[in-house]
């Protein structure tokens, strides 16, 4: 039998740079659609995780739902001006109650639109007229409330309690203007 010889030419430097150029070509192939996979993962988990906030603020505005009908049909909040000795609440301690309850949720809600952890453009349009009907009947509410607290009763005074309830209800209603 006759013997098999293989011959290799010996590479020189220009076939080891092709041969590296050609891997470098695959590598960074690779690397670019592992980006545009990574980019289209995050963004699918972004639209899953605004669903999910906005389901549970769904849910939580479904929750309030008994307080808000009792607030729309209760009358005005007080009689006489904030800071007399005129001044008197007028809402009974139901209402009062429902009042507390449906700001409380309405800033926790505010505070995550306002802050960008859930789509003003989605949450405005699902519940833009609610905040800004909400805001109108609770705002002599909050005013007094922040009044016996010792604060600044408006925004531009620096007041603190419910502010991103009262800012995201300015927004809402500026968005219909």
């Amino acid at each position: 039998m006759e013997s098999v010889q293989v011959a290799l030419n010996p590479l020189d430097w220009s076939g080891v740079s092709a041969i590296t150029s050609i891997l470098m070509l695959l590598i960074n192939f690779f690397l670019l659609v592992s980006v545009i996979f990574a980019y289209r993962t995050i963004k699918e988990e972004v639209k899953n995780r605004d669903s999910t906030l906005l389901l549970w603020a769904m849910d939580e505005m479904s929750k309030i739902k008994p307080d808000l009908s009792l607030l729309r049909d209760a009358g005005d909040y007080a009689d006489g001006e904030l800071g007399t000795e005129e001044h008197e609440v007028a809402w009974s301690k139901e209402t009062v109650d429902a009042a507390n309850r449906v700001s409380i949720v309405m800033q926790r809600l505010s505070y995550l639109t306002m802050s960008g952890l859930i789509s003003q453009e989605h949450f405005s349009k699902m519940w833009g007229p609610v905040f800004v009907q909400t805001w109108d009947k609770l705002e002599p509410y909050i005013r007094h409330k922040r009044f016996l607290n010792g604060e600044p009763l408006t925004l531009a005074e620096g007041a603190y309690s419910r502010n991103d309830f009262e800012k995201y209800a300015l927004y809402c209603r500026n968005l219909n203007t």
